[in-house]
């Protein structure tokens, strides 16, 4: 028999439920210029579309959070040190009419490798393993979700450089990295989170197998591949558009309306899921009583979207 764990001191225990008690969960209100980069259409139109819960953090994760705004604090500290002037902190990044949304590290002159160039700052912490990795092929292999980050950033602000300096939490270890602005990526970066935004329903799936690698830990597995259902907010209504002429802003076209933040989390009674989202087959639809009809996958009954609306 296995010896049984130690449990975890009451001490501890206290202070991850402190943590957690003192947590927020929020919805973005648009793709995060750290995800954008993502491999999976799919996975950032659920994103933008607040089909899944919010997720909850544990108590020893949001620690770790908070050890990462520390390092951040460091590593300025760290660039102040050797005459490197930082400034431009937590900048806003706002692209895709403010649809894909962000804020930078930082910008800096004085880097020293090119102490004339403008820089974008991009700051990381990583573990050994993920360091190693990061040394031998550099940020654009190892780290594309950050190496989107750096292009989406320089093309927000129009600078041509970023340095990407990474910490590693086991060791101390650092690492720099001076990228380059890829014009030609970032474009075609820009154009596939454009078709994403615009998309009325969900981009095909990176793979159909329900066991593929980047699906498994994915936040929006059940409601991609095990047919569970969406959240119900005014981005999972089949009558909400992201309007593509203001601050990433909505509107409703069923009441002919903009569509305030708060207004997209409660949604109203004229919900109607976006028939992509609903685990079934559409059969039917009635303007006139403003309802649709699906047969459920699961168990083969009939379901009426809007029947018991008020």
């Amino acid at each position: 028999m296995a010896p049984l764990p130690r449990p975890q001191a009451s001490t501890v225990t206290a202070i991850y439920a402190a943590y957690e008690a003192a947590a927020e969960s929020w919805d973005s209100l648009g793709i995060s210029v750290g995800e954008a980069n993502a491999s999976c259409d799919r996975q950032l139109w659920y994103n933008f579309r607040w089909c899944s819960p919010l997720e909850k953090h544990h108590g020893r994760q949001l620690r770790l959070f908070a050890t990462g705004n520390l390092e951040e604090e460091r590593l300025v500290e760290d660039l102040l040190r050797i005459g490197v002037d930082v400034y431009g902190q937590q900048d806003r990044i706002r692209l895709v009419q403010g649809h894909v949304r962000g804020k930078c590290d930082g910008k800096a002159m004085g880097v020293v490798e090119a102490p004339k160039t403008e820089h974008l700052l991009e700051f990381k912490s990583s573990n050994a393993k993920g360091m190693k990795a990061i040394i031998k092929d550099g940020c654009k292999v190892a780290k594309p979700l950050h190496f989107g980050q750096c292009q989406l950033g320089m093309h927000a602000f129009g600078l041509s450089r970023a340095l990407y300096l990474v910490s590693c939490k086991d060791d101390d270890t650092l690492y720099a990295e001076r990228i380059e602005y890829d014009a030609e990526f970032t474009l075609r970066l820009l154009a596939r989170l454009e078709r994403v935004i615009n998309s009325p329903s969900p981009p095909s799936r990176i793979s159909e197998k329900p066991d593929w690698f980047e699906c498994l830990f994915c936040r929006h597995k059940d409601v991609c591949k095990e047919d569970a259902w969406p959240r119900v907010t005014c981005r999972s209504c089949l009558y909400s558009t992201p309007e593509m002429g203001g601050d990433g802003h909505w509107s409703c076209g069923r009441f002919s309306k903009p569509i305030s933040f708060e207004e997209q989390k409660a949604a109203c009674p004229a919900h109607l899921h976006i028939p992509a989202l609903v685990p079934g087959e559409q059969i039917d639809c009635d303007e006139a009583a403003e309802t649709v009809s699906y047969k459920l996958r699961r168990t083969g009954e009939i379901w009426i979207d809007g029947a018991t609306n008020a």
